[in-house]
């Protein structure tokens, strides 16, 4: 057997490029060199029948296989071998040699491998070969060349290691590809492409399968991959072993960090990889392999992959892990239910569950408790490093930070309660807040924030290395005593959680302020009061609860509703109006007993109304703080409705452009609020009042649009604008200046340098005067008294009828016991201005008079008005007779014969106690009771003025109808009778005065 330089020197004569005859054919080239070659080696050369340069090339990969073989057995002899002492004396290999060795390799694999597996490839798509002997005769040959390449790589057995030499380093670094895409064609391929028995192909398959164990997971990947995307394409028998070897390396301890190692490599690289690699990984890892369930497949890869998310590995490992979790997160993907089961275990439970356990006992749990539980502290590092490393999905990020939301807001008040946490941990946990905050739906966003509020609260304890765990409930805080030092401090103590409530409001709001999501906060702010209004009115709730919705609803309205924030839930007003809407009209339909009993009371008018104290009341059996029951429902309905219209006012007030053209809801809320303006509370009546007269202002300003003035002098468009503003301000000064400048609008004449108000704003500005009347301001109601007076003047019957119709209706049998109070008394004020319309027109009443005349009769004549609506009537006909009597002369007869057989009913002789108790019982003018001295008064001074009238007009020699001999002798008597009998003492007076009027009437007739 040859030395190691004789085989080397031999080598050297295949690879030669000095040759004489290099201008000759290839092929006779070739043959000159395997002579020389043979020559050397002192071997007789082999017949080569086919001397074609395939052939010679076949013939020299068969040779410089030999040399590498040769080469392998002498420098790592095989104990054993006879011929191992050749190399005792043999020198060592330079750096050419190894430049031969290497090149050999090539050569081999270029003429000798490759070309016989390329020449065999039709084979693997046919049944039946055309040519079998020559496909014999290429696998005979290709089996021959693996076969020696493998007892090279392996020259002690299969179960050897390989010896550690530059050819065995070549073949594992350069060449494995190749070797492994022509082994595995020949050692599994299937008997129905080659039936013959004559090749034992399947050989190979021991030396495949070692050398696969004994290669870097990584470099398997890589180079199995390399032969799937070779080209030509493999046969189909070797794509189905690579896709099984690689699901079987995959699934190998360190088959997911193999895989990244082979796709990204083993070292960090300053430029991140192309997406395609990272979507490639991912399709890799989300097919699960066939033969394999789903439940185990992912139940192996999932944990492996979680492992990844650490900052001990390299950063595209990390966002690798990161992307392929996404991937398999995602709605489209088969398995998401299956993934997120397995994904949730690592980042989830942790820490929303209490899984603070004695490391000791959970080692006993089994087997599978050798790994380590994931603890708050890895868990909440892995859910950082995972949403940092993905795209910002919303579906991704909300299915991946809402479930723990809750917990990592209890986590962040833990640590802004503490002056020294720690700053990157706060940090990293508002990130995360934040970020989901940005990214999440509103439906979504506002379900989990509502869960943070509703849930128990979670104690948390930081460690001085910063490990994170839960801790027992700590005891309830008592509630602190306001001390009076306490109160200078003003806006400091605003804000202090005194009951120790959680969420604590002040912080909970900041932290929605800070997401910048005016959706989220404008939603939960309705849910808020949706929920509060629920529980406002059950029995047998946690007072802490509605305490808490409380606060946190103050506090979002003193931090939500700046203006300048972006933020303010005041401008975005939908859902908060129809809130209002359904509050409003909750406490219309289903008023409470004792709402309806005041309702009730307030309608049916009468003197038993004027009791204080009930005869049958008995205060001994029974406490107010004992039995709260309606009271403390009427006063949570009121609460409700008190909030609701001060909502209602905030958003008018924040929104100027917001009015019933833009938002039809508001049409009606405005319905709505209309027996709120007549409500018992005070401050319930004002702001219903108030919001009504915004809403009418608001709706007027929006229904007109004029062009720029021409001329520098405020003209009525600017003026009803202007006043239009001012009656939208909350301050109530400002409304009352609104109200006087549309005064001075209707109140103006036209001149020919003004414009007249436009009669299309009429409708507008009487319907602003008809709300200002039910003011319990005097100088609101007086204004409106006023304008409305001041509109007669300028428009005339349209708005002298709508005030009749206004002062007269509802007045009926059936309709006059749902009069309230308040409705009464703005009959009475719209009275006020029909009594300043009946003074302003002085002689040309006669124009008015069959207009309101008879109107006023009729009110008077009706048994069912109340008294002081009679006596307002009685009053103001009174008015008419002294403007002008003329006027009024068709009516005079009737009304006085109407007077005195009212007189001579309804009077009241005194029968002692009874009489004068009924006389001096206060606010009898609201009773139903025509017996009450002020109408007889009202009566009297009519008849008084009547007859005085028609004295003056007697004296002045005025041609004027008068009353019968007959009244005035009936009327002497019943006066007469009243002055001596009547209960009340006015109204005796009263009656002598209008006696001595019929006297004086008298002598003026007879001229005396």
């Amino acid at each position: 057997m040859s030395s190691l330089p004789i085989v080397l020197d031999a080598a050297n004569h295949i690879l030669v490029t000095d040759d004489p005859d290099h201008n000759s054919h290839p092929a006779n080239v070739l043959h000159a060199r395997l002579l020389r070659f043979y020559a050397a080696l002192a071997d007789q050369p082999p017949p080569i029948p086919d001397h074609s340069l395939p052939a010679l090339q076949l013939e020299t990969a068969r040779c410089a296989l030999y040399v590498l073989h040769r080469v392998q057995l002498l420098l790592d002899p095989v104990p054993g071998d006879p011929h191992d002492g050749d190399i005792q004396d043999s020198p060592a290999i330079g750096t050419r040699d190894l430049t031969v060795l290497r090149t050999l390799l090539t050569l081999l694999f270029r003429w000798g491998i490759n070309p016989l597996l390329a020449r065999l490839a039709p084979l693997w798509h046919t049944r039946a070969p055309s040519d079998l002997s020559t496909s014999l005769a290429d696998l005979t040959a290709l089996s021959a060349l693996l076969s020696t390449l493998m007892s090279t790589l392996f020259p002690r057995g299969v179960r050897t290691q390989p010896p550690q030499t530059l050819i065995t380093t070549t073949i594992l670094h350069r060449h494995i590809p190749d070797l492994l895409r022509a082994s595995m064609t020949l050692a599994w391929l299937p008997k129905s492409l080659w039936p013959q028995d004559s090749l034992s192909l399947h050989a190979l398959r021991p030396s495949v399968l070692r050398l696969l164990e004994f290669l870097p997971l990584s470099q398997i990947m890589t180079d199995l991959g390399t032969v799937l995307s070779s080209t030509p394409p493999p046969p189909p028998h070797v794509r189905k072993l690579c896709s099984s070897l690689l699901s079987k390396s995959l699934l190998r301890p360190g088959g997911v960090r193999a895989l990244f190692s082979a796709v990204f490599g083993e070292q960090e690289g300053s430029d991140d990889p192309q997406l395609e690699k990272y979507e490639h990984t991912a399709s890799i890892l989300m097919a699960v392999p066939a033969g394999l369930k789903p439940e185990e497949y992912f139940a192996i890869i999932i944990p492996r992959l979680m492992e990844l998310l650490s900052y001990n590995v390299p950063a595209t490992y990390r966002r690798a892990a990161s992307f392929s979790i996404s991937r398999m997160l995602d709605s489209e993907f088969l398995h998401r239910p299956l993934v997120s089961s397995l994904v949730s275990p690592i980042i989830h439970l942790p820490i929303v569950h209490n899984s603070n356990v004695d490391p000791s006992e959970g080692n006993q749990a089994g087997p599978r408790s050798a790994a380590p539980s994931p603890t708050p502290t890895t868990a909440l590092s892995t859910l950082t490093i995972l949403v940092l490393n993905t795209d910002p999905s919303p579906v991704f990020i909300t299915h991946v930070l809402s479930p723990v939301v809750p917990a990592l807001y209890a986590l962040i008040f833990h640590l802004d309660t503490i002056k020294a946490s720690d700053p990157v941990l706060k940090e990293s946990i508002k990130g995360l807040l934040a970020t989901w905050g940005r990214v999440v739906e509103v439906q979504d966003g506002v379900n989990t924030l509502w869960s943070a509020i509703r849930s128990e609260r979670i104690y948390w304890e930081v460690d001085i290395s910063g490990n994170i765990r839960r801790v027992a409930p700590q005891g309830s805080i008592k509630p602190a005593l306001l001390m009076p030092e306490d109160i200078s401090k003003g806006e400091e103590i605003v804000g202090e959680n005194f009951f120790d409530l959680y969420p604590d409001p002040a912080h909970f709001v900041q932290y929605i302020k800070s997401l910048d999501r005016l959706d989220i906060a404008a939603e939960l702010f309705v849910r808020l009061l949706e929920v509060y209004h629920s529980i406002d009115t059950e029995q047998d709730t946690d007072p802490s609860r509605g305490l808490l919705y409380l606060q946190m609803i103050v506090q979002m309205q003193t931090e939500l509703s700046d203006d300048s924030s972006t933020t303010n839930i005041l401008r975005k007003p939908e859902h908060i109006l129809s809130f209002i809407k359904h509050a409003l009209g909750s406490q219309v339909v289903h008023g409470t007993p004792s709402t309806l009993q005041k309702t009730e009371h307030s309608r049916c008018l009468g003197l038993e109304d004027l009791k204080i104290v009930d005869e049958a009341e008995d205060f001994g059996d029974s406490d107010s703080d004992d039995e709260p029951g309606d009271l403390g429902s009427d006063q949570a309905e009121n609460n409700m409705t008190g909030t609701a219209i001060n909502l209602l006012l905030a958003i008018l007030e924040a929104n100027p452009e917001l009015s019933a053209r833009n938002a039809s809801v508001l049409n009606e809320i405005f319905s709505l609020l209309e027996p709120f303006c007549n409500d018992a509370s005070e401050s319930i009546r004002g702001s219903a009042r108030e919001a009504r007269m915004v809403m009418t202002a608001r709706l007027a300003s929006s229904s007109t649009s004029w062009s720029a003035p021409q001329k520098r002098e405020e003209g009525p468009q600017e003026m009803y604008q202007k006043a239009l503003k001012l009656l939208q301000d909350p301050i109530l000064p400002v409304r009352a200046h609104g109200l006087l400048l549309l005064r001075q609008l209707v109140s103006s004449r036209p001149r020919a340098s003004t414009a007249a108000t436009d009669p299309a704003l009429v409708p507008a500005i009487m319907s602003i005067f008809m709300q200002s009347i039910h003011d319990d301001d005097s100088y609101i109601f007086l204004n409106a008294v006023q304008g409305l007076s001041a509109m007669v003047d300028a428009f005339g019957k349209d708005v002298l009828g709508n005030l009749l119709e206004t002062y007269t209706c509802n007045l009926s049998a059936s309709s006059v016991g749902t009069l309230s109070k308040r409705e009464v008394d703005a009959k009475v004020r719209v009275g006020e201005a029909l009594g300043q319309v009946i003074r302003r027109c002085g002689d040309a009443l006669g124009i008015y008079a069959d207009i309101i005349v008879p109107r006023l009769i009729s009110v008077f004549c009706s048994s069912y008005a109340p008294t002081v609506l009679r006596t307002s009537a009685v009053s103001l006909l009174t008015q008419c007779v002294k403007t002008s009597t003329v006027s009024v002369l068709r009516y005079i007869n009737d009304l006085a014969t109407s007077m005195i057989d009212f007189l001579q009913v309804d009077m009241f002789p005194s029968d002692g106690d009874g009489g004068t108790r009924k006389a001096e019982e206060p606010g009898a003018t609201e009773a139903l009771d025509s017996k009450l001295p002020p109408l007889r008064r009202a009566a009297l001074h009519f008849w008084t003025s009547l007859l005085h009238q028609l004295t003056h007009a007697t004296y002045d020699g005025t041609v004027m109808e008068r009353l019968p001999a007959t009244l005035l002798r009936r009327a002497k008597v019943t006066l007469g009778y009243i002055a001596s009998t009547d209960e009340d003492g006015i109204v005796r007076v009263m009656a002598r005065e209008a006696n001595e009027a019929i006297d004086q009437l008298n002598k003026a007739t007879l001229g005396i």
